[in-house]
Formats: C-alpha cells, sequence, structure tokens
C-alpha cells in the first residue's frame, strides 16, 4: 500500500493509502467518483482523568445501510443491558454499511455505483451524520460506494463509520484491493488505544461455482495490505469479514496473530460455522478482552457486538 494524494472522494482530513498497482488505483477512481467526500465531526478533548482503554466500550455492528437503529442501540447500551451488566461510559462504535443521505452529488458520468439496497428505514434517521450530531459524538464516515448506479436512485453512499464519546484523531483511510466493489477500512485513535472498522468482500467475480474457493483467498490479500498500516500499541478492530467458512478462514487467522495473543473470550449465543462479525483486541500485558452478540438486532440483518478489556 502507498500513500495517495487527495481530491476528488479523498479528503484531505485522513491519510489516503491504496495499491500501488495501475489497473487497481483505475478501478478505485471509477468508485471514488460515484461518492462524496469523507465526512469528520471533531469532538472537544475530555481532560483529565485520562482514559484507560478498561473504561472504553467496543461495538461493532453491519448496520445494514442504515436500517439499524443506532439511537435505540446507544440508548440501551448506556443502560448496561448489553455488556452484561457492566457500566457503560464511555462507547466506540465500529460500524459497516453507515449510509449518507444528504449532500452526495450526483452521479458523475462513467462513475461505479453499487447495486442499490433498498432497506426498511426513512432516510433522513439513517444518515450517519445526523446520527453523530443528535448523540453528541465524534465521527469519521468514509463512503466506498454509492447505494445505487442509475440516475433514478437517491443520491446516496454507503461505508465504514467511527463513532465515538472520545476525540478521534491520526484518521487513516486505506483502500483494499479487490475484484467487485470498492472497500475501505478506516483506522482511527481514541485518547488511548487505535480502533478500526473494516468491510471485507463477500463475493469475487468470475463463475459463481467457484466463488466459495476463490474469495476467501481475495479476504486474505485484503487484510494483508492493510496490515503494514494498523499503528503499534493498543488497537481494536471490529469489523464484517464476510466469511463465509468462519473463524477457520485465513483472513480471520492472520488477524488472530496480529493482534499479540491476547485472551478473548466470545460469548456468541447460536455459534454456527458461518460467522461473519468479528472483534479482534491487541491490548498489552497483563489484559483479557470479551466480546458478546447481541441477540436483538435492532433492524439490521446483523447482531451487534459489544466488547470490552479487563
Amino acid at each position: 500500500m502507498v500513500p495517495v494524494d487527495t481530491g476528488g472522494c479523498r479528503s484531505a482530513s485522513l491519510q489516503w493509502f491504496a495499491p500501488d498497482s495501475t489497473p487497481e488505483r483505475h478501478r478505485l477512481d471509477g468508485w471514488c467518483a460515484g461518492v462524496g467526500g469523507a465526512a469528520v465531526q471533531p469532538l472537544g478533548a475530555t481532560g483529565s482523568p485520562p482514559i484507560r482503554i478498561e473504561d472504553i466500550t467496543f461495538v461493532s455492528w453491519n448496520v445494514h445501510v442504515g436500517s439499524g437503529d443506532v439511537r435505540a442501540f446507544v440508548s440501551d447500551l448506556r443502560k448496561g443491558d448489553l455488556a452484561g451488566g457492566r457500566k457503560v461510559g464511555h462507547y466506540v462504535l465500529l460500524l459497516q454499511e453507515a449510509v449518507r443521505t444528504d449532500g452526495v452529488p450526483a452521479l458523475a458520468k462513467n462513475a461505479a455505483g453499487a447495486g442499490r439496497i433498498d432497506a426498511h428505514r426513512d432516510a433522513a434517521s439513517a444518515d450517519i451524520l445526523q446520527i453523530a450530531r443528535e448523540l453528541g459524538l465524534s465521527l469519521v464516515y468514509v463512503p466506498s460506494m454509492r447505494n445505487g448506479g442509475s440516475d433514478a436512485d437517491p443520491p446516496e453512499d454507503r461505508g465504514n463509520a467511527i463513532l465515538s464519546t472520545l476525540p478521534l484523531s491520526d484518521l487513516v483511510a486505506v483502500e483494499l484491493p479487490g475484484e467487485r466493489q470498492r472497500r475501505v477500512v478506516i483506522i482511527a485513535h481514541a485518547e488511548t488505544v487505535s480502533v478500526g472498522a473494516v468491510h471485507l468482500d463477500a463475493l469475487g467475480s468470475g463463475s459463481r461455482r467457484l466463488w466459495v474457493f476463490w474469495t476467501p483467498w481475495l479476504r486474505e490479500v485484503q487484510v494483508r495490505s492493510m496490515a503494514s498500516r494498523l499503528p503499534d500499541g493498543p488497537l481494536v478492530i471490529g469489523g464484517d469479514l464476510n466469511t463465509w467458512h468462519g473463524r477457520g478462514e485465513r483472513a480471520v487467522r492472520f488477524l488472530d496473530r496480529l493482534q499479540d495473543a491476547t485472551p478473548v473470550s466470545v460469548d456468541r449465543p447460536g455459534l454456527s460455522l458461518r460467522v461473519l462479525d468479528y472483534l479482534f483486541f491487541r491490548t498489552g500485558k497483563d489484559r483479557r478482552a470479551h466480546y458478546r452478540q447481541v441477540e436483538h438486532r435492532y433492524g439490521s440483518d446483523h447482531s451487534p457486538l459489544v466488547g470490552w478489556v479487563e
């Protein structure tokens, strides 16, 4: 991965990295032309005393193109209902398929767009920028793709977002290699820990009967390509990895190894082979991480994961 210039959808408020391949960059530029710029909504410093990693609750959740009710989820999270009775103060939301419905430009000529996903939601209430403002959270949102490839579709884009009660700094966007859609990883620093939001390809190109064999390899390529841009020190990564083969896929094993063997216990009711969503922790010595799957999906097609460090 190499640094790329800002401009177009690549807003100067982040550092940008992309594959060092002319055909790959040309493909990504086409998708970039279909979306608006990255959005950053800052939050003031929290002051003293310093925030410890144990003071933060971490959430990974695919909100299904804005259909997940983030407001209701946050309300329940703050009550302690979703963290096994653990008191929730500061929190970081690592969201996939967040959607922006306001301020997205008209579809440019020759720009790429994804097939529109019509979620059951009110467009205005789903806008991730509006949600962050209402909840008083800091935000970085980086659209990966346009939600629709036709002039007849409403102007929307979708991608990863990080929302937090803590200020977000050192913002980085990593555009991943791929074959179908554009995927952008977001990395930020939240006071005492770095965090990342990841969404990998579900399918590769080519024959449908070969997807089951080809795409796991592609997902491993994607996570390896972003590894050099992950910061040192404490790190939490949340994402929908689209791992149809679950924890046995090489992409998951690679991220597990990257996290420096932090012990992680997982409470996932009805655990099955087809696991898509994960939290990965690198916490330093003498700490253990835990995350649990929330059974209520809050309108999404994925369940939120809620995690913390002890």
